[in-house]
């Protein structure tokens, strides 16, 4: 099963290639200009998915941003986490909506990529073919992830996490980064 999963990566990594030399215009935005944000992530469990409701939830609170959608994807095939059940604002896919490449293929995903969204943060550090066919193909104004050199064609700003390698030193970079920039100063 390795060698068909190696040959599904491949292919699915090439047609990525190709989506990633449509050329695009990347605006720089910071939390005190933007209306939506967008944040995709893996399925890790339901302390994670705590995580991103309470991320999202201080985004409105702090920040007064009101159009936030949380896409995750699912690895498991079958079984679907009681606490995805499809919510007004947070949305999944699953392995079973893959084609043979590992590329998306559902409705949500369709509308998600489709949106405007101003910025789009990547809660994964490590890389996720599903994932980043969402990042390649989304119209997101600016997109936000992890640091390394690899990342660089898929992200406009590329955030380390310090010393400690943690998600929440990972989301006070992003909270400061994004508070901080000064669209007039920055270009993407």
């Amino acid at each position: 099963m390795k060698f068909i999963e190696d040959i599904r990566r491949f292919f699915g990594e090439k047609l990525l290639k190709a989506k990633l030399e449509t050329p695009r215009k990347p605006a720089v935005h910071n939390f005190s200009d933007a209306r939506s944000v967008a944040i995709i992530y893996k399925e890790k469990g339901e302390s994670f998915y705590i995580l991103v409701k309470q991320y999202v939830k201080y985004l409105r609170d702090e920040h007064g941003i009101r159009d936030i959608m949380a896409m995750a994807y699912i690895e498991d095939k079958k079984v679907v986490p009681h606490y995805h059940v499809h919510k007004l604002k947070f949305d999944y896919f699953s392995r079973s909506e893959l084609n043979w490449r590992l590329e998306p293929t559902c409705d949500q995903v369709e509308n998600f990529v489709g949106t405007e969204f101003d910025i789009l943060i990547d809660f994964e550090k490590e890389p996720c073919l599903p994932l980043r066919f969402l990042l390649a193909e989304s119209k997101a104004a600016f997109k936000v992830g992890y640091y390394d050199p690899q990342n660089e064609p898929f992200y406009d700003m590329m955030l380390a996490s310090g010393n400690s390698d943690t998600f929440d030193e990972y989301i006070k970079q992003i909270n400061h980064y994004l508070t901080l920039i000064n669209r007039q100063d920055a270009r993407a």
